[in-house]
C-alpha cells in the first residue's frame, strides 16, 4: 500500500514539474517582449505613442442617440393612360440618374400628334387665305375712297352753285344723295375689313394653340420612356411587369443616396446652444467620427420627457454604412459654454484603485502623474489637473508601464543611432485612430530614414515609394507609403499592414522642411 501511495506521490510531482514547464514555455513564446521586460525586470525600452495635451475651448456635452432619416423621395408616373412596359428592376435595386425604368405605349399620342399636325396645317391655309383676302378687300377700298373723295368734290361745288343760284335744288340733292351713298360704302368697307382682321386673329390664336398642344403631345413622345431623375436605391415599385395604368399612378418610388438627415429629441433646454453650435460632433456604431451641422428644429414638443425633435444637416458627404432609414447614430450636443479646458486621448487614461492616472515620458522614462478628470468630449476627455500642454503623454503602449519604466517613441530612433543623414528632410502626417500621426522623412543621396531608422526609399520622378516598420506593444504595423511630390508638397496614400494581415488606407500629406 505504501508503495502504491509513493507511486502516485511520484506521478502527481511529475505532472506538476511538467505543467511548470508548459507554462515557462507559453510566457517565453507568447508573451510579447515590451511585457516580458515588465515581468523579469529588464532594462528594454516600451514602445510607446505619445501625444500633447490640447488647450481648446470646450462646451461640456451630453451624448443623445438618434437616427438617420429621409423625408424626400422622387417618384416616377406615366403622363397618361396607357399600357406600361418595366424595365428589370426590383425593390432594393440601386438606379443610376436617367436610367430607363419603364416604357408607355405612345400610339395613341403619336395619332393624336398626327390628327393635331393636320389641323394647324389646315388653320396655316386658312390664314393665308384670310390674309389675301384682307390685301384685296383693302385694294377696293382704295377704289372706293377715290370714288368718294371725287363725289365729294362734286357735292361741295354743287352747294356753291347752288347758293349763286346756277343750279337748281333738284340737282344739288342728287349730288348730295351720290355723295352719301359714296361714304356709306366706305363705311360698309371698312367694317368687311374689321371682320377678316378679327378672323385672322382667330386664326392665329388657333395656330398657336395647335402649336401648344403638338409640342405637348411631342413631350409626352419623349416622357413615354420613364427615367430616374436620381441617383438612388428603389423602394417601392407597382407590382405589374406589363399592363394597363392610368395617367399619374405611381410606378417607382426612388431614394436618393445623399438626402439623408439626423433626427435627435434634444431637450428643450439645450435648444439654444445647440442652434448657436457651429459643428456638433458624433460617432457611428463603428466609433467613426461624424460632423454635422444644426438645421431646424420641428415645431412640435414630447411632454413627457420635454424635448424637441431636431433635425441636423451631415457636413460631409454621408457614408455608406449610414445611408439608411433609423440607422443609429450618437451625437454630443452642447450643454455648457465653452470654456478653455485641456484634453486628452481616452487611451492615456489609466483607473488604479479608486484614482486615474496617466504616463509621461520624460528623458526616456515612463512617469507616472495622478489626474482628475472632467467630462468626456468625444474620444477625448478633459483634464481638470494633473498634467500641462508641455507634457508628453503616453496614448499607446501604456498598459503595462510602471513609474520609472524606460521607454521609447515607436518606431523612433534607437538612442544608440548613427549620425544624423544628410538630405531632404520632409515632415509627414496622416489621421490614425487616436488622431493626426506624423512622421520624418529624410530622402539622402545614399542613404534615407525614416523617424531615424533607414529604409529604402524609390523615387520615380515625382512619385515616392517606401516602407517603414513600426513597433507597437501589441505588434508590429508596417507603413507602406506612395505619394506625388508637387513643388514642396507630398500627397498620397498610406497602407497600414497590420500584424493579422489585414491592411487599411488612409490619405497622407506633408511638406518639405526648408532650412533658414
Amino acid at each position: 500500500m505504501q508503495n502504491l501511495k509513493d507511486f502516485f506521490k511520484e506521478k502527481s510531482i511529475v505532472k506538476i514539474s511538467g505543467l511548470i514547464l508548459l507554462i515557462s514555455i507559453i510566457i517565453v513564446f507568447f508573451i510579447p517582449s515590451g511585457f516580458s521586460q515588465n515581468w523579469g525586470g529588464g532594462n528594454r525600452a516600451s514602445s510607446v505613442v505619445i501625444e500633447k495635451p490640447v488647450k481648446e475651448k470646450l462646451s461640456i456635452t451630453k451624448e443623445i442617440q438618434g437616427k438617420v432619416v429621409s423625408s424626400v423621395t422622387s417618384k416616377i408616373s406615366p403622363v397618361t393612360n396607357g399600357v406600361i412596359i418595366m424595365e428589370k428592376i426590383k425593390i432594393g435595386d440601386r438606379v443610376k440618374k436617367n436610367q430607363l425604368l419603364a416604357t408607355q405605349d405612345s400610339k395613341n399620342i403619336k395619332y393624336n400628334l398626327k390628327l393635331k399636325e393636320n389641323q394647324l396645317s389646315n388653320a396655316n391655309i386658312n390664314l393665308q387665305d384670310l390674309v389675301n383676302e384682307l390685301k384685296n378687300e383693302k385694294k377696293i377700298k382704295l377704289i372706293i375712297q377715290e370714288q368718294s373723295d371725287i363725289l365729294k368734290s362734286k357735292y361741295e361745288r354743287a352747294k356753291g352753285l347752288y347758293k349763286t343760284n346756277a343750279i337748281s335744288v333738284q340737282e344739288l340733292e342728287n349730288a348730295t344723295s351720290t355723295y352719301l351713298s359714296s361714304q356709306q360704302q366706305v363705311l360698309s368697307k371698312d367694317k368687311a375689313l374689321n371682320k377678316i382682321s378679327f378672323r385672322i386673329k382667330q386664326a392665329e390664336i388657333s395656330i398657336e394653340k395647335f402649336n401648344l398642344e403638338i409640342n405637348k403631345l411631342k413631350e409626352d413622345i419623349i416622357d413615354a420612356e420613364l427615367k430616374s431623375p436620381i441617383e438612388g436605391q428603389i423602394v417601392d415599385l407597382f407590382p405589374i411587369q406589363t399592363g394597363y395604368v392610368k395617367g399619374g399612378e405611381s410606378l417607382v418610388t426612388i431614394q436618393s443616396n445623399n438626402d439623408f438627415e439626423i433626427e435627435l429629441e434634444v431637450p428643450a433646454i439645450y435648444l439654444d446652444r445647440v442652434k448657436v453650435t457651429k459643428e456638433i460632433k458624433g460617432f457611428d456604431i463603428y466609433g467613426d467620427t461624424v460632423s454635422a451641422l444644426y438645421r431646424a428644429t420641428l415645431l412640435k414638443e414630447n411632454p413627457r420627457t420635454g424635448t424637441r425633435t431636431v433635425r441636423l444637416k451631415f457636413k460631409d458627404k454621408i457614408k455608406s454604412s449610414l445611408q439608411a432609414n433609423n440607422a443609429s447614430i450618437n451625437m454630443l450636443i452642447p450643454i455648457s459654454d465653452a470654456e478653455p479646458v485641456i484634453t486628452v486621448s481616452k487611451d492615456a487614461i489609466i483607473p488604479i484603485s479608486s484614482r486615474q492616472v496617466v504616463f509621461v515620458m520624460v528623458d526616456g522614462k515612463a512617469i507616472k502623474k495622478s489626474v482628475k478628470l472632467g467630462s468626456s468630449v468625444g474620444n477625448k476627455v478633459i483634464i481638470l489637473s494633473g498634467i500641462t500642454t508641455d507634457d508628453d503623454v503616453i496614448v499607446r503602449g501604456n498598459e503595462l508601464l510602471k513609474d520609472g519604466s524606460a521607454v521609447k517613441l515607436a518606431g523612433g530612433a534607437p538612442s544608440n543611432s548613427k549620425k544624423k543623414i544628410k538630405g531632404d528632410q520632409w515632415t509627414l502626417k496622416w489621421q490614425g485612430r487616436g488622431g493626426e500621426r506624423s512622421g520624418v522623412l529624410v530622402i539622402g543621396k545614399k542613404v534615407s530614414t525614416f523617424n531615424g531608422e533607414k529604409t529604402d526609399v524609390k523615387v520615380q520622378g515625382n512619385n515616392v515609394k517606401f516602407e517603414s516598420p513600426l513597433i507597437l506593444p501589441f505588434g508590429t504595423i508596417t507603413l507602406s507609403f506612395n505619394g506625388e511630390i508637387a513643388s514642396n508638397n507630398i500627397d498620397g496614400t498610406l497602407t497600414l499592414k497590420m500584424p493579422n494581415g489585414s491592411e487599411n488606407e488612409v490619405p497622407f500629406s506633408g511638406s518639405k522642411v526648408v532650412s533658414k
